[in-house]
């Protein structure tokens, strides 16, 4: 049943972070953890979820919730740049994504730059509020 002051109910949409609307929780279900990124095998698109969440059919996550947020959003864009090779018709299951390779920031020995990632979103975030500041005084 929707609830405006229930979790979020994740499904298959580019839009929203994915959140069709909110619900409220539901009896014997638990929902999804809050810190990960989902993504929709049929649209594949990710997001990070801040909270816990209910969702759709075939929305699927990635345990993520060791990272801070700001480093996941780095990892949810980064994971967007494998979605061109699986249209609609062909979904992006959980076994298709785990033989995908993305490229990250590293460190000397190869280790991921996980401080860089989070300054990086922390840097566009900031820019981001300045420009909708600035376009919502020019109205």
């Amino acid at each position: 049943m929707e609830s405006p002051e229930g979790i979020p109910y994740v499904v298959r949409t580019k839009f929203n972070n994915g959140i069709k609307c909110r619900v409220q929780p539901v009896t014997g279900v638990t929902p999804s953890p809050a810190g990960v990124i989902s993504w929709g095998a049929e649209n594949a698109t990710f997001f990070y979820q801040p909270e816990p969440f209910l969702s759709g059919r075939d929305i699927y996550y990635i345990d993520t919730r060791e990272f801070n947020p700001l480093v996941c959003m780095f990892l949810a864009s980064c994971l967007q740049t494998v979605v061109h090779k699986y249209p609609y018709n062909f979904g992006l299951f959980p076994d298709l994504l785990k033989e995908e390779k993305i490229k990250l920031p590293v460190i000397a020995g190869g280790t991921p730059d996980w401080i860089y990632m989070g300054e990086y979103m922390r840097m566009r975030m900031e820019s981001a509020k300045t420009d909708l500041v600035n376009m919502q005084s020019a109205l």
